[in-house]
């Protein structure tokens, strides 16, 4: 009798995982989509996102706040006629969905991966191509160890710090790691990125150049309040002299705070090809 409550037991285990690894297939490896009007769905893809289409207006799709690569789907309208969804990712692949309505079972996250991308790659025009090549070596110096450690500033339990610079196409790659352990969220209202000099003269105006960055993956909008993020801001390469330093500085929007710290020029002698 225990024997047979036992096998009983284990093929009910058995089952549930079965259909647990089938619901998991249909779900990250499918094309459809399933969402509702009540439910957002968020599509999180490898790469930033270039291009959204939606077949038709039944649905409503948009880019989550302050970052690149994750997609919110939702449904305009009930027991609409399914639709596609298609997009193109940085990295040059093609998504398609088809996309269906569902209130009582949509898709809440999923995880997309390149085995879900049309095996043939896009063709970008040059000046897409050149942002999505951008966003990729982004995405490569976030998956790089950190390797600066002395960069770094605290204001208003603000910090910042540089942990790692590099270098491809003329251009430099600056990843900023940034804390905030105040209990009061930072938005940020300006990043910048700017040369002066170490020493003002009495006699002399300071003079400051402004360094204007190409992008910023992700884009910085906002610090939450006890968190800590990376991101990677690209500028066109420059150099400093002895008597100039670089400024990086992050100002609050409608608010006092600011955090910011001087690079000289021993920083970009250890800057690293990426």
């Amino acid at each position: 009798m225990k024997n047979l409550k036992k096998i009983i037991l284990w093929s009910f285990v058995l089952l549930c995982t079965a259909i647990q690894a089938q619901e998991y297939n249909e779900n990250f490896n499918s094309n459809e989509l399933r969402v509702a009007t009540n439910k957002t769905t968020s599509l999180v893809f490898p790469f930033a996102i270039v291009s959204v289409d939606k077949g038709s207006e039944a649905i409503v799709v948009d880019k989550a706040k302050g970052v690149e690569n994750i997609l919110l789907v939702k449904a305009y309208e009930s027991d609409f006629v399914p639709t596609n969804l298609t997009i193109v990712t940085a990295d040059g692949n093609l998504y398609s969905f088809i996309v269906n309505y569902s209130e009582s079972s949509p898709n809440i996250n999923r995880v997309i991966t390149a085995e879900l991308a049309v095996k043939q790659q896009v063709v970008f025009s040059p000046e897409i191509e050149n942002k999505s090549k951008i966003a990729r070596n982004s995405n490569l110096c976030l998956l790089k160890t950190k390797f600066l450690k002395g960069f770094k500033s605290k204001e208003f339990n603000l910090r910042l710090q540089v942990t790692g610079i590099y270098i491809q196409d003329n251009l430099f790659y600056f990843r900023l790691h940034l804390i905030n352990d105040s209990m009061i969220d930072f938005e940020v209202d300006q990043l910048r990125f700017f040369i002066r000099d170490q020493k003002k003269s009495k006699r002399t105006a300071s003079q400051e150049l402004e360094i204007i960055p190409v992008g910023v993956f992700d884009s910085i909008t906002n610090v939450p309040h006890e968190s800590e993020l990376d991101r990677v801001v690209v500028t066109p390469k420059f150099t400093i002299s002895n008597k100039k330093y670089l400024i990086i500085q992050l100002l609050e929007k409608n608010g006092t705070r600011q955090v910011g710290l001087k690079l000289n020029r021993r920083a970009l002698t250890k800057i690293l090809p990426l």
